[in-house]
């Protein structure tokens, strides 16, 4: 009898953590991962490339990495004047990611990229998730005007990244 309770009892708790780690999976959120740069593209601002280049090798090894605490790191490699590849990425303080339904996706957080500092917030207009959550699209238009307040020009930048 003994060893039918014990059996009984750990039958019931196999199944309860069975379940318990399939809920938990099964609600993280598609964006947590690391995501690999696939292409780049630039349009003008009627939507006309501008430019589509294959990637170099090093730009191959630029990576979105957000985290289940919703963290946020991003990996930037450029070539310098010799050709030698580095992440131009120095640092990031308070790297964060959000999501609403009203917003989507969101990231903050101020990126130090040498001496220069960007705030994060600022980086992508859209940020979407399609092909069954395997490729993540991000779109940022900029915009360039005289001291008077006219626009000079624009370019509208897209990036893909597909999840490793």
């Amino acid at each position: 009898m003994k060893k039918l309770k014990l059996l009984i009892g750990f039958l019931i708790g196999f199944i309860i953590l069975s379940c318990s780690n399939a809920d938990s999976s099964g609600n993280q959120d598609p964006i947590i991962g690391n995501w690999k740069l696939e292409s780049v593209t630039i349009l003008d601002l009627n939507e006309i490339p501008i430019s589509e280049e294959p990637l170099s090798e090093c730009e191959e090894r630029n990576r979105m990495i957000f985290s289940s605490n919703q963290g946020y790191t991003l990996s930037k490699f450029n070539e310098d004047i010799n050709g030698e590849c580095y992440d131009s990425v120095q640092s990031i303080s308070d790297g964060n990611w959000s999501y609403s339904s009203i917003n989507g996706y969101q990231i903050s957080g101020i990126v130090s990229f040498g001496m220069v500092l960007a705030n994060l917030s600022q980086k992508y207009d859209e940020m979407i998730l399609s092909n069954n959550n395997s490729l993540l699209t991000v779109r940022k238009e900029n915009h360039f005007f005289d001291a008077a307040g006219n626009l000079i020009t624009g370019s509208i930048l897209i990036e893909e990244y597909s999840k490793e």
